[in-house]
């Protein structure tokens, strides 16, 4: 049964395209610059860039942000800046925050601290910024409570001269007017004297500072604010003070410092990059190494790379610093479809012309780099369905990226390589461009050494000498993986080692995917290590995460406050919020309603009609002082006659780690869902800093699920044996496993920005695996081993040089001081190291035990020497006369012909009478005689004494510039010719 359906077409297709680039390049090379230079204006005239921290890291879609929209838009749109405590805000908004320790002691609660801490907040109070006429302080821009700016509740407890810390208690406080605050919040470090709730020293304070952000006015007054108050923290000079700051701003700055990172460090990844590239296609013969082919190839992935962002430009699609990862992929990719290229050139017979060895390396590297590019792309435009809009934007990025590469590289490169092969052809020096004698006849050593390449050959026809490139066209790297690593690796105590070991790396894999954390400080990781940002979120880690945050439980619909069932029912939920283990006790809450029962108990008003209860609620309760903070957080009807939406508070306790605060969402979430009350958890970072922590592993899990289920689609249909498909698919699940679960052994927790890095792993593991598993079907061998040694020699050399040039590509990274980085190169490390290990060590022996023989029988072809000579074959063919009047050990050899040979079952029949040759396929003769047509293949049916019975037919080739014997040691593999006088075609595989 026949698979190829779709490949065969794809061959032929590739077969035409490389002969119409090696006869007309030109096209090819100028229309892709072209179309860059024109795309790439938008990069300089119309990109955008997004770096909204909520836009980029919340999660579209999420039950936080759809509860917002209600909350904004029906329940509290009344509720503005003007009027507000911080904990009534839907929205994170605009803020600037100071955390304080002492230099020289340790307790800042000292006269000679606190002063130092009065002229800080005085600093603070006197940044001033011009802007549209105008100038503005933090008085002008302040959140606003009671008409007034609402400063730090602690900076208000002491006038500096008078005060004394020894009546201050932890983690409450009571103000003069009666008002309790939470010192808690703002105090770190404490120690209490003598088992009391009296602070008697602390190493640390908070200081907050928040702004309105009702309108985009007030948005950009405010964000040049922060600015400044920056700039003038930075430079605050102090003896007695460690001054730590951070402002709503931070993350935008810490985005564009990591933008010009990325751009520094693409130069000096390119330069590394060309460098290897040269090395590896470098030979001590300078008219085959190919030193600017592999410049060209690099600058093939900047041509994808300057077409993608300038496409995304003209149709307004924003750049965000999440692709900026891009780059590096697209290297990878680049360089490793580039390596296959070359590769698949150098098996091309250096004796024929360029447009057919152009035709030749296309039907073999772009097949295989059409499957690959296909599945990248596809797997990269599945990430965007995730619901994340930064990784959505890497990913689009990404996926189109990736079919500019495989467009420039099928077109522009395979155009450059055309010109070097007529370079080649021409006996042309690879740099000088000059034409240059072979070794053999090099005048003297230096110019053996720097100038000469090829060999030469005397034609029968002529006298003088004729130069020709050296057949044999093997690097070091594939003459290894044919003659000593594939036999290796195949043989049967090898491969059971390896399955052995097989075995041992998927354990370790599962054992850390169990164990894989979830969640990442997204906004602090975003930071380079010595950020003023990640100083900030150190100290606050130390002294400020254990009372916190201030979670809402807010009634989404009317309730009948006055009715005792649902005030039982609301007790009940915050009671059982407050005994769990998330959640400080009552006395941290902040709940209107058990003040208003309390207030109505000393009313001695105990069933209060809804009416009374509704007066005296609006009139007398919230009128007083101490209760006015509740105003926004009841919402009565337009008439006053009901309350259609309220608010209560519960404190955190000790959230110090992502994972917990994934866990006391979730959990107050749960709690509040089974009300029958219409209750909502809700906190003004939730949207899009807990449902992120939800969100990662249903999204990363749905993805690549998609991912894996479309690869082996995409594999089943471009590689011609389901068999193979399946077994590519396998081994892209397990190089997920792998690098998911070593994730998790190198302490690299499951977060958007290692979430990045998963999708690349899904386009690389197919990469690696794709490659060999279509050589192996593509082999004209029909015994496993042999196909599997055969898969190596023919792509080891360059998946091994991918691997390596991607490797490259990252290193940069190992010492770099940004977390984004190191994980970039950590897991690329692990998505390198796994895929590459599947690929050239598991997977070549698991397809030799899995896949079965493509034919029932296993009929005899002949091949290179791949361990012991197959005897039968030489015995066969060895002295035989293969057309009538002539022998192979005639000291004048005819010009060359093409002789058709028949391949019968079992064993490569004798010689072939002249009659029978010709009723088969007539002699043909080349125009060159260099140049021999050695690819031809029919399944034909003939009819002789046993009856009738396909055969395929091949071609035997003889050079006729050489005398050696025949022997099988000289027949080669059907895809190449080499330094040898015979070679036999068998496409039938």
């Amino acid at each position: 049964m026949k698979f190829d359906c779709v490949e065969k077409p794809l061959r032929v297709l590739f077969l035409s395209h490389g002969k119409l680039v090696g006869k007309h390049p030109a096209p090819f090379i100028i229309i892709p610059i072209l179309l860059t230079v024109i795309l790439a204006t938008g990069i300089f005239t119309f990109l955008t860039t997004e770096k909204d921290p909520e836009v980029l890291i919340a999660p579209e879609g999420s039950q936080s942000l759809r509860n917002r929209v209600i909350l904004e838009e029906d329940l509290y749109s009344e509720v503005v800046d003007e009027n507000m405590l911080p904990r009534h805000q839907l929205r994170i908004g605009r803020w600037v925050f100071l955390i304080v320790t002492p230099k020289t002691d340790d307790n800042i609660l000292t006269i000679p601290n606190m002063e130092e801490v009065s002229r800080l907040h005085t600093t603070v109070m006197n940044v001033t910024i011009q802007m549209d006429g105008g100038y503005y302080r933090y008085e002008d821009l302040c959140l606003m409570w009671n008409e007034e700016c609402h400063e730090n509740d602690f900076v208000n407890l002491f006038d500096t001269g008078i005060f004394e810390n020894a009546s201050l208690t932890y983690p409450l406080a009571t103000k003069s007017n009666g008002e309790i605050f939470l010192t808690g919040a703002f105090i770190g470090g404490v120690t209490l004297s003598n088992d009391t709730d009296v602070i008697e020293k602390a190493e640390a304070l908070v200081l907050t500072y928040n702004l309105r952000s009702d309108t985009e006015e007030e948005e950009g007054i405010g964000l040049k604010w922060e600015g400044e108050f920056l700039y003038q923290m930075k430079h605050f000079i102090s003896d007695k003070l460690n001054v730590y700051r951070l402002a709503s701003i931070s993350f935008t700055e810490e985005l564009d410092a990591s933008s010009a990172i990325t751009l520094d460090l693409i130069t000096i990844v390119g330069l590394i990059v060309v460098t290897f590239c040269v090395l590896s296609t470098a030979m001590l013969d300078w008219i085959r190494t190919k030193p600017i082919l592999a410049t060209l190839g690099l600058l093939t992935a900047g041509l994808a790379l300057g077409s993608t962002l300038g496409l995304f430009a003209f149709i307004g699609i924003p750049y965000t610093n999440t692709a900026g990862a891009m780059p590096f992929l697209i290297i990878g990719i680049g360089v490793d479809d580039m390596f296959i290229m070359i590769s698949a050139w150098r098996q091309t017979s250096v004796h024929k012309s360029v447009p057919d060895r152009m035709s030749q390396a296309m039907e073999e590297a772009a097949l295989s780099i059409t499957i690959t590019s296909v599945t990248d792309a596809l797997a990269f435009g599945i990430g965007c369905i995730t619901d994340f809009y930064s990784i959505r934007l890497f990913c689009i990025y990404a996926s189109v990226a990736v079919l500019f590469c495989y467009f420039y590289m099928i077109t522009f490169f395979a155009a450059c390589m055309a010109i070097t092969g007529y370079r080649e052809e021409q006996k042309r020096h690879a740099l000088t461009l000059r034409k240059v004698m072979p070794k053999q006849d090099a005048p003297s050593k230096a110019y053996s050494l720097f100038c000469a390449g090829g060999s030469s050959d005397i034609s029968p026809r002529k006298d003088n000498h004729q130069y020709n490139v050296d057949e044999s066209s093997d690097s070091a790297l594939m003459i290894f993986f044919k003659k000593y690593y594939g036999p290796f690796v195949t043989h049967s105590f090898s491969a059971t080692v390896i399955v052995l070991l097989y075995l041992a790396y998927l354990g370790f894999s599962i054992l850390g995917c169990v164990y894989l954390e979830e969640g990442g400080e997204v906004v602090e990781n975003i930071a380079s290590d010595d950020s003023y940002l990640r100083m900030y979120y150190k100290e606050e880690k130390k002294y400020f995460r254990n009372y916190g945050p201030d979670m809402s439980v807010i009634a989404m619909s009317e309730l009948e406050y006055w009715n005792s069932d649902v005030q039982n029912g609301l007790e009940n939920i915050m009671a059982e919020l407050e005994a769990s283990e998330y959640f400080h006790i009552s006395n941290f809450s902040i709940s209107w309603l058990r003040h208003y029962l309390e207030f109505l108990d000393v009313q001695q008003i105990e069933v209060p009609s809804r009416e009374v209860f509704l007066n005296i609620l609006r009139e007398q309760f919230l009128a007083l002082p101490v209760y006015k903070q509740f105003v926004p957080d009841i919402i009565f009807d337009s008439n006053n006659q009901s309350i259609i939406s309220s608010r209560f508070y519960v404190l955190g306790k000790d959230i110090d780690t992502t994972k917990r605060e994934r866990d006391m969402f979730l959990y107050i979430r749960r709690v509040v869902a089974k009300s029958e009350l219409n209750l909502i958890a809700y906190h003004r970072a939730a949207p899009w800093m807990y449902e992120q922590y939800i969100a990662i592993r249903s999204n990363t899990i749905l993805t690549l699920g998609i991912g894996v289920a479309s690869m082996f689609l995409i594999s089943l249909i471009l590689i011609p044996h389901p068999i193979c498909a399946i077994t590519v698919t396998l081994s892209v699940v397990s190089t997920l496993m792998g690098v998911i679960g070593y994730m998790s052994h190198l302490s690299i927790p499951l977060d958007s920005i290692s979430m990045v890095t998963l999708f690349v792993c899904l386009g690389f593991s197919v990469d690696y695996s794709a490659h060999i598993s279509y050589a192996y079907t593509a082999s004209p061998y029909q015994d496993r081993r042999k196909r599997s040694i055969h898969a190596l020699y023919s792509l080891g050399t360059p998946t091994l040089q991918g691997a390596i040039s991607t490797f490259l590509a990252g290193v940069i990274f190992i010492g770099s001081n940004s977390y984004v980085f190191r994980t970039f190169f950590w897991t690329m490390f692990l998505v390198i190291t796994i895929g590459a290990l599947h690929g050239l060590v598991f997977l070549p022996v698991f397809l030799m035990i899995l896949v079965p023989n493509l034919e029932k029988e296993d009929k005899k072809v002949l091949v290179p020497n791949l361990g012991k000579e197959d005897k039968r074959t030489s015995r066969s063919i060895k002295n035989g006369t293969l057309n009538s009047g002539f022998n192979s050990r005639d000291s004048t050899p005819p010009p060359p012909y093409n002789i058709p040979f028949k391949i019968s079952s079992g064993i490569v029949p004798q010689q072939r009478s002249s009659k029978a040759s010709t009723s088969y396929v007539d002699a043909q003769r080349q125009n060159d005689p260099y140049l021999n047509q050695i690819y031809q293949n029919a399944e034909i049916t003939s009819t002789d004494n046993t009856g009738s019975y396909s055969e395929r037919v091949c071609n035997i080739v003889y050079n006729p510039n050489h005398r050696r014997s025949l022997h099988g040691s000289t027949i080669l593999d059907t895809r190449r010719q080499l330094d040898q006088n015979w070679s036999l075609s068998a496409n039938s595989a």
